[in-house]
């Protein structure tokens, strides 16, 4: 793994834990064991890091949705595969949150990078829930809409209460959403 690599590896273990404005620099450098220098001569400054960790999450976990296409052949499942990744999540105690919707609150001005790049993000999660809801044979946008929306909840609710019978509830709702 490049140096660049494991900043950006770092900051997002850091940061999906403790926020993006509360993992600094200073955090980032003594936990990946890298130089502030290297940080600053690599990405800017913090900015620029935390854009290039969060445009190479966003394309990670897009990839991640592509191969799930080849690797799960039942329509519905694919439906019900991003509730499963956090029931994994969950089980596994390495469920955090959303850090796109920490990028939203964090840095609530519409016009800011950060904002944008989340609201990309969550743009093409609605995306691809609609293509999987059209492979399973249901042309409902509004539908799409409603799952994200099921989706986004369920997270809030997950932080407070890291309860997987929360998820197995909402997949059932969704089973029968898409009878």
């Amino acid at each position: 793994m490049t140096k660049r690599q494991k900043l950006i590896t770092g900051f997002l273990e850091l940061a999906q834990k403790e926020g993006i404005t509360l993992t600094g620099v200073d955090t980032i450098a003594e936990h990946t064991k890298i130089s502030k220098k290297t940080i600053y001569n690599n990405f800017g400054n913090k900015e620029g890091l935390v854009i290039e960790a969060l445009t190479s999450f966003s394309n990670n976990i897009q990839q991640t949705w592509a191969e799930e296409w080849n690797i799960i052949e039942d329509k519905k499942e694919l439906v019900l595969a991003r509730f499963s990744e956090l029931e994994h999540l969950i089980n596994n105690q390495q469920f955090y949150g959303c850090i796109f919707m920490a990028a939203c609150r964090e840095f609530s001005d519409e016009q800011h990078p950060l904002h944008q790049l989340a609201v990309k993000h969550k743009q093409a999660s609605c995306i691809e829930t609609q293509k999987r809801l059209t492979a399973f044979g249901i042309e409902n946008s509004q539908l799409a809409f409603h799952i994200e929306l099921l989706y986004e909840g369920l997270i809030v609710k997950l932080v407070a209460h890291k309860d997987v019978t929360l998820i197995t509830d909402t997949k059932e709702i969704l089973r029968t959403l898409i009878k």
